[in-house]
């Protein structure tokens, strides 16, 4: 029987060998994307975004970083406010995109102008 190291590299497949790099250098869509693409869809139904709901819908971690880069990498302007909760008292922020955002981000999903 072979023995293996303990803290062998895993891909994750959690098999040795190549492992998942950047998003541009083996075609998969980048997390930053994914953010992107689903707050386009919430904004184009009229619908605000936060971090609690990115988390749920895209198990995304980093949220608020991946807004950040977003809006260094694309030149985007996500406006987000401030909200109370009044049950808590904590604060979070809302995020949603501005109509020059929406015409920004069509170009670099590569949508369709549709009916909408």
């Amino acid at each position: 029987m072979k023995k293996q190291n303990k803290n062998a590299p895993q891909t994750l497949t959690g098999q040795r060998g190549a492992y998942q790099t950047n998003g541009r250098n083996n075609n998969t869509i980048g997390k930053e994307l994914l953010v992107l693409n689903w707050l386009y869809d919430r904004t184009k139904q009229g619908l605000i975004c936060t971090a609690f709901d990115s988390f749920n819908q895209n198990l995304d971690t980093s949220f608020r970083t991946h807004i950040s880069v977003l809006c260094r990498k694309y030149g985007l302007e996500i406006p987000r406010r401030y909200i109370k909760n009044p049950n808590t008292g904590s604060t979070y922020k809302e995020y949603w995109l501005s109509s020059n955002d929406i015409i920004k981000v069509k170009k670099i999903l590569n949508k369709r102008c549709g009916n909408g």
